[in-house]
């Protein structure tokens, strides 16, 4: 058996220090202080060991920390511990799926044949640490045959202790009996008796100790010669990935707060590659920081009613492909943002991925490559973010066109591409609708389309100007007038007529189509192939295209 214990020590106060940038302030070498308590008593909760040899200790009040120079002091956040703790958990489950969350700052682990995989105990233990320092902490690292002596290890030794079976009572000797937590009246009869190691305390004789102190008393002893076998209780999986950061300050800029998102989501995803999964899915609650009294409120004039800051602004970012790149979701984060951003300051910041399997998919030896997906993600984000999202007519600008089953000229949508698609490098296929099969031997003509059409004006010899009525309708143009230019019509073909959506009183639409053969004469007799239609609903004719 072999079982290894991460131990944080002053773990309230580097679980302070996690949510800060990592060049602003260092455990090891600045002296700092955790205040807990109402705001007007706040004391010293937790400090680490510059802080002790300072002059901090516990239960003093703010006002004497305050007088120590040089002491950082930092409000204690139960979120920002509860945060520490998951990670800490994450960071053992990449070692072994057996974990026990014993105490706030300290995880048991079972490595009972890690050897094999990853190595020696000095290697594992190595490992371990290398881990723990890349999810933010100082850790002391304990092994040894069984968890409770691996726990009181890490508690009582600094860097990597490693504990032989039948070794734990010589190896734990020198501890202090305050590494066993011990109840405070149980500490104070061992402290009357002269008891303050754990060599006094597994000397003392089994009968006359259970007798004075009981069972808990004897579990003590035994704790202190190493005695103690058990089976780990394993803590459960978290049933959501989600990160949360409360700010002392509201941030009303996009700029720090993609510092905050960034961190956020470093750390979900080093939890989420921890247990080999990705996301494609990331919701974002930011609570917004609302005065009522000192907020401009909107009027609209027309209806007099008063549109209302929301205090909690929500985006949700979809990804057509699982990712574990979490400075590709922090752009898109970023771009999104940027295009809907929060009406009020941030005061505090959810973020939550939901996990999905990784993907992989390996592309034939002749097909071409497709790509990436995320970076394909991200510059389809930033065209949203130039182009917008939606036209005139409610269609996505940005995506695949396809085809609608409507007999309407250029009548498409835009749709987004599938993941499948995306690992496969297929484009979506128009449905309802088929080519028609195509002479060769014919002549193609290929037209222009205008998007959006242009606004012409249209004339015939006998009538000046077409206008939208029945007795109109059919005349043959003489006449086009369109960006400023009047051409003269050479020879019209047409009138075409189509009409569709009769059912639909807003999608309604019938339009009268003509090819004219257009003549310049201020470019010098310029001439070309044009296709015009008049919009019978509205009267208004206009330019759809040139033929090439």
């Amino acid at each position: 058996m072999l079982f290894g214990c991460i131990h944080v020590p002053d773990f309230p106060v580097q679980a302070a220090l996690r949510a800060e940038p990592a060049a602003s302030i260092s455990f090891q070498l600045d002296p700092i202080a955790v205040l807990d308590g109402p705001e007007s008593l706040l004391k010293v909760f937790a400090c680490n060991e510059r802080a002790r040899a300072a002059g901090i200790a516990l239960g003093m009040t703010k006002i004497q920390a305050e007088a120590c120079p040089g002491i950082a002091l930092r409000k204690r956040i139960i979120e920002l511990e509860e945060e520490a703790q998951t990670a800490l958990l994450e960071c053992a489950r990449s070692f072994s799926p057996r974990v026990e969350s014993t105490c706030s700052g300290s995880v048991i682990v079972d490595l009972t044949g890690a050897e094999r995989l990853l190595g020696s105990q000095q290697e594992i233990g190595q490992q371990l640490t290398a881990r723990a320092a890349a999810c933010g902490f100082a850790v002391n690292i304990g092994m040894a045959a069984n968890a409770d002596t691996a726990l009181h290890a890490a508690r009582g030794f600094a860097g990597i202790t490693l504990i032989a079976a039948g070794e734990e009572a010589q190896r734990l000797a020198g501890l202090p009996v305050e590494v066993l937590e011990p109840s405070p009246e149980i500490l104070d009869t061992l402290e009357s008796w002269g008891i303050r190691n754990f060599q006094s305390l597994a000397a003392l004789p089994a009968v006359p100790l259970t007798q004075r102190l009981g069972q808990p008393g004897l579990h003590l002893q035994r704790l202190a010669r190493g005695e103690v076998q058990r089976e780990l209780v394993p803590a459960s999986p978290p049933p959501s990935f989600q990160e949360t950061a409360e700010l002392e300050e509201a941030i009303d800029l996009l700029e720090p707060l993609g510092f905050i998102l960034n961190r956020l989501l470093d750390e979900l995803l080093d939890r989420l590659r921890a247990r080999s999964l990705a996301t494609d899915q990331v919701h974002v609650d930011l609570e917004l920081e609302v005065h009522a009294d000192r907020q401009l409120q909107t009027e609209n004039p027309l209806e007099s009613t008063t549109i209302p800051i929301m205090t909690l602004h929500q985006r949700v970012l979809k990804l057509p492909v699982p990712t574990q790149d979490a400075k590709v979701l922090l752009k898109l984060l970023q771009l999104d943002l940027a295009a809907h951003p929060p009406q009020a300051p941030v005061k505090k910041i959810t973020v939550e991925a939901f996990p999905a399997r990784v993907r992989l998919a390996q592309a034939g030896l002749f097909q071409p490559l497709a790509p990436e997906p995320a970076k394909l993600e991200i510059t389809l984000a930033r065209l949203r973010a130039a182009v917008g999202e939606k036209d005139e007519q409610s269609r996505k600008r940005v995506g695949f066109p396809l085809v609608t089953d409507s007999h309407r000229p250029d009548s498409f949508q835009v749709l987004l591409l599938s993941a499948e698609a995306l690992q496969s490098g297929q484009k979506p296929k128009s449905a309802g609708r088929q080519e028609p099969e195509r002479c060769l031997s014919a002549p193609q003509l290929v037209m222009r389309w205008f998007r959006p059409p242009l606004t012409a004006w249209v004339e015939t010899p006998r009538h000046g100007e077409i206008k939208s009525t029945e007795q109109d309708r059919g005349a043959v143009p003489a006449t086009v007038i369109f960006n400023g230019v009047k051409a003269f019509v050479i020879q019209a073909s047409g009138p075409w007529c189509s009409s569709g959506a009769w059912w639909d009183h807003a999608g309604q639409w019938q339009r009268e189509e003509w090819d004219v053969d257009l003549n310049f004469s201020s470019f010098n007799g310029a001439s070309g192939l044009y296709r015009i239609y008049r919009d019978l609903q509205t009267g208004q004719w206009f330019v759809e295209g040139m033929y090439d």
